[in-house]
This record gives C-alpha cells, structure tokens and sequence, in this order.
C-alpha cells in the first residue's frame, strides 16, 4: 500500500508532465482492453467447443486480454505510487491531498489542464470542484 502523501501546488504540478504520460498510455491500454473484450466475447459466440483449434484460438485471445489488464493495473499503480489518486480513467481525473485554510482537502486535477487550478472537500468529487484563490 502506499503512503499517504499531503502535496502543496507546486509539487502537484511538477508531478503534472509524468502523470499525463501515464494518464495517456492508462486511456490507450483501456481502450485495448475494451477492443480485445469486444473480440472475446465474440468469438465466445461462435467458438466450437468440439474444435480445438476454436478453443485455442479463444484461450489465446482470453490469455491476451487477461495480460492487457495486468498492464492496465500496472499503470494505476505506477499512478498511485506517486502519493495522487487516480479519480477517472476517462476523464483523466486526479486527486492529490492538501491543505486550504488549514483544512484537508483534495487538490484536484484534470488530464489537459496545464495545472492544478481547483480543489473540492475530501467528502466530495468532480462536480464540487472549485477554483483554487492563487492570488
């Protein structure tokens, strides 16, 4: 389990060029994941259990896709090991614990934004986001 870390701005936002990489490639490996299931379940339609050319033919496929989604956690992980929290595969959403006005909160951040620029109390989410008062 990793360690709960309490990050300051600054520090969420040097961390800002590693995760989109990792946000990048966790979106591309979803995608993968979801292509190869669509291609599972397909051939779990049509595969002929007394053919075992079938049978190997979907083990492989299954084998794949079981190794896809071992690389997707693997990148969760990777994610997590950097002290934030991912939120949101699809909207690349990122959580990172701080302090405001001597309180916890979560700083929180969205793949595509330049930096952090809002936060939402612990007990709330995305839809409670508020800009941060840098001035």
């Amino acid at each position: 389990m990793n360690e709960v870390r309490v990050f300051t701005i600054a520090e969420c936002n040097e961390l800002i060029p590693v995760l989109t990489q990792l946000l990048t490639e966790l979106q591309k490996k979803r995608d993968e994941v979801n292509e190869l299931e669509a291609q599972v379940d397909a051939m779990e339609l049509v595969c002929d259990s007394e053919n075992p050319r079938s049978v190997e033919a979907l083990d492989r496929l299954i084998e794949s896709h079981q190794g896809l989604v071992a690389e997707f956690y693997t990148l969760v992980d990777h994610i997590h090991e950097h002290g934030c929290f991912l939120k949101d595969v699809d909207l690349g959403l990122i959580d990172f614990y701080g302090v405001i006005d001597q309180r916890m909160v979560c700083l929180c951040w969205r793949l595509g934004e330049n930096e952090v620029g809002f936060w939402h109390e612990v007990d709330e989410g995305y839809a409670g986001r508020q800009p941060l008062d840098v001035g």
